[in-house]
């Protein structure tokens, strides 16, 4: 029985011990911390700002037989869907086209006679690219030079009056409607005498009738002599009603062709006055329109003419063929498409950091897909909100970054990041940003490590970035500061704390305009 008992409290001695032995460290543990140094040095302080984006040509063409090369998209309108362009200092001929080139050059039929370019193809400035037949537009010259021509003659003529011809044929004009009007004035003087004649006889018919039927009666001649003599005055008088109302319409026929012959002199003289007389002043005006009007159709149709064949406008690459050799061009769209160095990308920034956004700030452009990296310039920034998120309220606007020669793997469409640097100082003396303590109310200071262990110094900071802080007075190169701390432990704990470096400490400072810095 003791000896159970003894064998009891071994067992007891022995758990206490193990006990003791696990949790006793925890007890005995002597935390301390231990300072993280950083030498404060020269070199660059950056701010930056980061976006994501999508890379296009800065420009693409829209190529059509009959006019000149319009502008489908450029970064100064919306992103092109254009493919790379090798890197280029070529400008476009002929960025875009009139109104009038336009309608004149697309209201034609262009017969497709060969269709030189493919898509992909890298083309340079001047490059063929199809033909049509120009048979229309060259119909179309024609008509206009021939309008233009006649224009031209008619402002010559009113401008310089009329001419002996024009004058003589206005003058014969006149004298023609004078004989006509003598001519009619003879002629109704005849008629008046030749109708005056014919009433005369038919008037002495009728008192001659009634002078034999007054003398039968007096001399009581029979009664059928008598009916006889009524009869002939009857005739004699129906006659002479007829002839009195045939006399009236020849009268008034003669009449009105004097008349007729005076307005006709009339209208002679009238317009001999009008043709001898020199142009009104708005008639050279609309004269001068006319002109003006057919000037400009001219060129517009030898521009048509040209523009039978289409041409690379400047070195680039074909993103689009939409003709075939031997079938019409389409009356809609574009028969070719070109894409146009520089390429660009065009990034969403937030509004936070749109306020510190210039362009000419350099830029460094990541696209991943081609595994590379470019530089560029920020040349654009659209001073309209371009989106606002919906559940986060987030609003964005559009900038564009041009590259500086970019590589031909880089194409459009591709998605990029980019990186604007907002502000930046070389040289200058620097220290990690998590060595600031302070704020730009109170003032800044650092813990900086002397021989006597950590003393905190006061100094003045220029540029501040989440990563480095410029120091404009109070500290020296190579002095180091204190930029965090490790809380070291000994023994063995159970909850994890675990020995080596723990958390980082010290003055917390957010820097840079919506983005990070260097």
């Amino acid at each position: 029985m003791k000896l159970k008992l003894a064998a009891l409290g071994l067992i007891v001695v022995g758990l206490a011990a193990g006990t003791f032995a696990m949790v006793g460290p925890i007890w005995a543990s002597n935390s301390r911390s231990n300072y993280i140094y950083a030498q404060a040095t020269v070199g660059a302080v950056s701010a930056q700002s980061v976006a994501t984006g999508t890379i296009a040509a800065s420009t693409v063409y829209g190529l059509k037989f009959g006019t000149t090369p319009d502008v489908v998209s450029s970064t100064s309108t919306t992103s092109g869907g254009g493919g790379s362009t090798s890197a280029s200092n070529n400008s476009s001929s002929n960025s875009s086209s009139s109104s009038s080139s336009s309608s004149a050059g697309t209201a034609l039929t262009w017969p497709v006679k060969t269709a030189i370019a493919t898509v992909g193809q890298t083309v340079k400035k001047g490059d063929v690219l199809a033909t049509a037949d120009d048979s229309a537009a060259q119909l179309q010259l024609t008509s206009a030079q021939v309008t233009l021509a006649s224009a031209q003659a008619k402002l010559t003529t009113d401008q310089g009056g009329p001419n002996s011809t024009v004058i003589a044929q206005a003058r014969d004009q006149v004298n023609q409607a004078q004989n006509s009007l003598n001519q009619a004035v003879a002629s109704q003087k005849l008629t008046t005498q030749q109708n005056s004649l014919t009433l005369t006889q038919s008037q002495a018919a009728v008192t001659a009738a009634q002078a034999k039927l007054s003398a039968d009666t007096s001399a009581g001649v029979p009664q059928p002599a008598l009916d006889q003599d009524q009869t002939a005055l009857t005739q004699a008088q129906a006659s002479l009603a007829s002839t009195q109302l045939k006399v009236d319409q020849s009268n008034q026929q003669a009449a009105q062709q004097v008349t007729s012959a005076q307005l006709q002199l009339a209208s002679a003289q009238h317009q001999y006055d009008l043709k001898v007389a020199p142009a009104a002043n708005a008639t050279i005006l609309a004269d001068q329109a006319q002109v003006a009007s057919a000037q400009a159709a001219v060129p517009t149709a030898q521009a048509a003419v040209a523009a039978a064949t289409i041409v690379a406008p400047s070195d680039g690459l074909i993103v689009a063929v939409n003709i075939l050799a031997g079938v019409n061009a389409p009356s809609s769209g574009y028969a070719i498409e070109e894409s146009v160095a520089p390429m660009v990308a065009n990034a969403s920034f937030s509004e936070s950091a749109i306020a510190s956004l210039k362009t000419g700030q350099a830029a460094i452009v990541a696209v991943t897909a081609a595994n590379k990296t470019v530089n560029g310039t920020l040349t654009q920034i659209v001073p309209v909100a371009s989106s606002a998120g919906s559940s986060s309220g987030v609003v964005t606007y559009t900038v564009t970054v041009t590259l500086s020669d970019p590589p031909a793997t880089v194409l459009s469409g591709m998605s990029a990041v980019v990186t604007v640097t907002t502000s930046s100082v070389a040289n200058t003396l620097r220290v990690p940003a998590t060595a600031l303590l302070g704020s730009a109310a109170a003032g800044y200071g650092v813990q900086v490590k002397g021989s006597g262990g950590v003393t905190t110094q006061a100094v003045e900071v220029g540029l501040v970035t989440t990563s480095y802080a410029q120091i404009t007075s109070g500290l020296t190169e190579g002095q180091e500061v204190v930029v965090g701390t490790t809380a070291a432990r000994t023994g063995t704990t159970t909850t994890g704390g675990g020995t080596g470096l723990g958390g980082l400490t010290g003055g917390g400072l957010t820097g840079g305009a919506g983005g990070f810095g260097r």
